[in-house]
């Protein structure tokens, strides 16, 4: 190929395609420009740093937090208890006694010259327990037997009622009236302040009957200190006693013959039968709760120590019947019975003295620690409500035959059994504070105020055989708290308890060379410890409602009695209701006689008991309520000396927002 060079061929191929020739000239051109590239120096190596390590340094964790907030949603509505009309008992518990301490760490080998180091034992968790039942249920039924002679109508006016009994039971309550609530494990200092803001307010009333007592035990039934417990059996209404017992109906079946046997019913000779039953309904709360989720044989306080129990029972009722004049049937009325059963326990125990006399001479020689960093949670909130709505209205004539009507018996149950099993300890520590509750709250309201009218027109006087009941309801609260626990509290910490707590409290696990001789712990030579940083908060709170309105409007036409009626027997009952609350509490605390406390100690015990009824008062106060409130109080302190309480913010009733406290950390 031609490539010119001089100027003159340039000109030439200028017009023939110079730039082409210049493209063919750089693609032949072999002359590359030299590209050099200089590296970065490598780094120098820094010197090696000496770092020393301190084996015996003692890291503590912290608590774990995974920042997980879970709120559960919120219950409105309060209320709790076991069906039957049977004597209600606590759930199974075990039966702990000294052979649960055998463990395999007691009789551990050593020989003389070993190196001692402290076991680690695994650290126990918080248990919380939220558990809230409510049964709603309406019945308002409408029966009429023939044609009716009048229009009818009927105004029960439960609804007024029912809020007015409601609000005279929320005044026995004061500060627990709506509430409290429960935002997290910090409010149980509130929940155990606001009874004893309630206990305070009836203290000082002039409708309460206040007493001061050494010793709340025993079994209690309206205010009055009993030697036997009432039966609930035996109190119900006949109809539910049948029930349980199986009883023989009206009408006898009798068996006879031999392998061919027939059956002959025997019945009476009346020509003609009319039972209606309006009423008879039956709500029941039950609960039944055992806290063993924490003991210790010694248990030892380094901050304050809260004790209470309390049982608050109201029954509020509703039973002014009005019967026309004209009613062919004998009333039984004024029959409603009214009773609040409170028991309190005490059990104390002596484990230690138990396995010294086991295995005398021997002593501790190392310990197993088990190291909670944070606080300790026992909560068991528990509410249950029973709503029933059986406000009937029946109209009935005869026929001449036999009729059974029944618009009421209704069953409404709630029930819960809660066992909490836990761990066992020779010894417990705590550093913070202890605050130990167990609150009973039940509550009756029924409103039974019935009707009984004749329809049409006429005013002869007429006559029938038969029965009327309005009345005969049972208003049943029972409750029942049993401690298990020291019941001498001693003021200050014992040196080796208070040499233990220091060292733990610095990150120094070996058990005190005091513990060799210490005569608690005779019998054990590797006692189980616990210590705890912070607090223990341990409440069992139990709330149970029963609400039934049931008032009733039933009438027998008197065109039936002016046309000449059959022989008819009348059966009606428009009561016969029971409304039951039956709970108990058996909370496990120590196995020893007694408790050391490094700072205050407040131990009250609490029962209020209270009975109200709608009287029929005069002209200007028709429906006035009698009140009887009985209030016992038994406390280790006066009230006045213990820590000010604060009732802001507790008429909430919301569930907890982090009850589980970052998961149980």
């Amino acid at each position: 190929m031609f490539f010119p060079s001089d100027p003159i061929s340039e000109i030439v191929v200028h017009f023939l395609g110079y730039f082409e020739i210049a493209v063919e000239d750089m693609r032949v051109r072999i002359e590359l420009e030299q590209i050099e590239h200089d590296g970065d120096p490598a780094p120098q190596a820094p010197e090696m740093r000496q770092i020393s390590v301190d084996v015996l340094q003692a890291y503590a964790l912290g608590a774990y937090d995974p920042g997980v907030h879970y709120a559960p949603p919120d219950f409105p509505i309060r209320g709790e208890a076991l069906f039957g009309p049977v004597h209600i008992a606590l759930p199974s518990a075990p039966n702990f006694a000294h052979p649960d301490f055998d463990k395999p760490l007691a009789h551990w080998p050593f020989a003389p010259g070993d190196i001692v180091v402290p076991l680690i034992g695994t650290e126990p968790g918080s248990v919380i327990a939220l558990i809230s039942q409510s049964l709603t249920q309406s019945d308002n039924d409408l029966f009429v037997m023939g044609a009716l002679d009048e229009p009818l109508v009927y105004h029960s006016g439960a609804d007024a009622g029912l809020l007015g009994l409601q609000y005279a039971s929320g005044a026995v309550l004061g500060p627990l009236a709506n509430g409290p609530g429960m935002e997290g494990h910090e409010d149980v200092p509130l929940v155990m302040d606001a009874v004893d803001a309630t206990t305070l307010q009836h203290q000082s009333s002039p409708d309460t009957q206040f007493h001061e007592v050494d010793g709340l035990t025993g079994t209690y039934v309206n205010g009055e200190l009993v030697d036997e417990d009432p039966l609930l059996s035996e109190a119900l209404p006949a109809h539910l006693q049948a029930e349980v017992e199986d009883a023989t109906p009206a009408d006898t079946i009798v068996v006879t013959g031999k392998p061919e046997a027939h059956l002959q019913i025997i019945s009476d000779d009346t020509q003609g039968s009319v039972t209606y039953k309006a009423g008879g309904n039956f709500l029941v709360n039950e609960a039944a709760v055992v806290n063993a989720g924490l003991i210790g044989t010694h248990f030892v306080v380094g901050g304050d120590f809260h004790q209470l129990d309390a049982i608050i029972q109201t029954n509020s009722y509703a039973d002014n019947d009005t019967i026309s004049d004209d009613f062919p049937l004998a009333a039984k009325t004024g029959g409603t019975e009214a009773v609040n059963m409170a028991s309190f326990v005490q059990e104390t125990l002596d484990v230690a003295g138990e396995a010294a006399e086991a295995d005398p001479g021997i002593f501790p020689v190392n310990w197993q620690i088990s190291i909670v960093s944070g606080d300790i949670i026992f909560l068991e909130w528990m509410k249950q409500l029973t709503f029933m709505s059986d406000q009937d209205v029946g109209v009935l004539t005869a026929a001449g035959s036999n009729a059974v009507v029944t618009s009421g018996e209704n069953i409404g149950l709630n029930s819960v059994s809660f066992a909490n099993i836990g761990s066992l300890y020779d010894l417990i520590l705590v550093g913070g504070n202890v605050f130990d509750a167990n609150i009973i709250i039940q509550n009756n309201i029924l409103y039974d105020n019935d009707t009984i009218a004749m329809l049409g027109a006429g005013d002869d006087t007429y006559s029938a055989s038969g029965s009327l009941n309005t009345s005969n309801n049972l208003l049943w609260n029972q409750a029942s708290i049993h401690n298990v626990g020291a019941t001498d509290v001693q003021q200050g910490i014992s040196d080796h308890y208070q040499a233990a707590m220091d060292g733990l409290a610095n990150g120094n696990k070996s058990m005190p060379t005091s513990f060799h001789k210490s005569a608690d712990f005779e019998g054990v030579s590797i006692p189980k410890v616990l210590y705890v940083s912070g607090s223990i908060y341990d409440l069992r709170y139990i709330e149970q409602t029963n609400i039934l309105g049931d008032a009733d409007f039933v009438a027998l036409q008197k065109k039936a009695f002016l046309d000449g009626q059959p022989a008819t027997e009348w059966q009606i009952d428009t009561g016969s209701n029971a409304l039951v609350n039956v709970a108990a509490i058996k909370d496990y605390d120590t196995f020893g006689d007694t408790i050391e406390v490094g700072g205050n100690h407040y131990s009250d015990a609490v029962l209020i008991q209270a009975n109200i009824l709608e009287a029929q008062g005069e002209d200007d106060e028709p429906d006035a309520l009698v009140s009887e409130v009985v209030a016992f109080l038994d406390h280790s302190e006066i009230l006045a000396d213990t820590p000010d309480y604060t009732l802001a913010d507790t008429s909430h009733d919301a569930a907890p927002v982090d009850l589980m406290q970052s998961v149980l950390a």
